[in-house]
């Protein structure tokens, strides 16, 4: 029965993600807030802590769906997210909604019915243990070069967004391997390195973009972050965990990426 809800639950999780985002953007206010702390103040705050909450919540159909799903499935619904984000910041916050928002999504809903008609089963060959490492140490590398003096505010502001987008895709693929090695018995979990993993690029992704959204703008931050935390993935699932990807699911990722490219670039 759950393999039969894993898309639905991939979806619901980055819609949880899209609200809680923008949730927490509609109730930033409290930070800082001048003035007596009166009604204003706490509604701010509570509107804040339930998108914080709505927020993280979302591992919970996140991990249900990794069961079942590999890693560049569940990271490719991330485009998805970006629809929702849109329309949620045009419900609560009031924002712009353009006719082509309607048309990327379409085409991004598409892509990943795509992506899941032509997965191709596959047998358990765990994971290459000396590529994950590589995977891991690429972001930390990055950082190194972002953190060069002679680099230049707006590409040190790219860099940012890509680690950040990396680190939000290595989050799908520890949390992948945590789910295969242990199901659902989460207290299992606290005993394996991976969580840990998890928790440290959880809170580099979580960084690198505040660093990157002070350092530029949205336009500049937006595509290069969600272009990595979609296509690094789909490399992971193909090198690390050795899923073989057809043709037209690297076509539908790439679509995937330019759709979600196009929605940020009208903001």
């Amino acid at each position: 029965m759950l393999k039969h809800l894993s898309i639905p639950l991939a979806f619901l999780a980055y819609s949880l993600l899209s609200l809680g985002l923008v949730l927490m953007k509609k109730g930033v206010a409290w930070i800082g807030f001048k003035g007596p702390k009166d009604r204003s103040y706490y509604n701010y705050l509570f509107i804040w802590i339930a998108g914080f909450i709505l927020s993280n919540s979302y591992i919970v159909p996140n991990t249900m769906a990794l069961k079942h799903l590999e890693p560049h499935i569940v990271a490719s619904v991330a485009g998805w997210g970006v629809v929702m984000l849109i329309l949620f910041s045009r419900i609560l916050l009031q924002e712009k909604l353009y006719r082509s928002d309607l048309l990327f999504a379409a085409v991004i809903f598409t892509a990943i019915l795509t992506l899941n008609l032509f997965e191709q089963p596959k047998e358990s060959a765990g994971v290459s243990q000396p590529l994950l490492m590589g995977g891991l140490l690429l972001p930390l590398v990055l950082a190194a070069a972002a953190l060069a003096k002679l680099m230049k505010k707006k590409m040190k502001a790219v860099l940012m967004a890509i680690i950040s987008g990396i680190s939000a895709g290595l989050i799908v693929v520890l949390m992948k391997i945590l789910v295969s090695d242990y199901g659902f018995r989460v207290v299992d979990y606290f005993t394996s390195p991976y969580f840990y993993l998890y928790l440290f690029f959880s809170l580099a992704a979580f960084v690198t973009l505040q660093i990157a959204y002070k350092l530029a703008v949205m336009m500049i931050v937006g595509p290069a972050q969600y272009s990595a935390a979609i296509i690094y993935p789909a490399l992971c699932s193909f090198f690390i965990f050795g899923n073989q990807i057809h043709l037209l699911q690297i076509t539908a990722i790439a679509v995937i990426f330019v759709s979600v490219t196009a929605i940020l670039k009208k903001r």
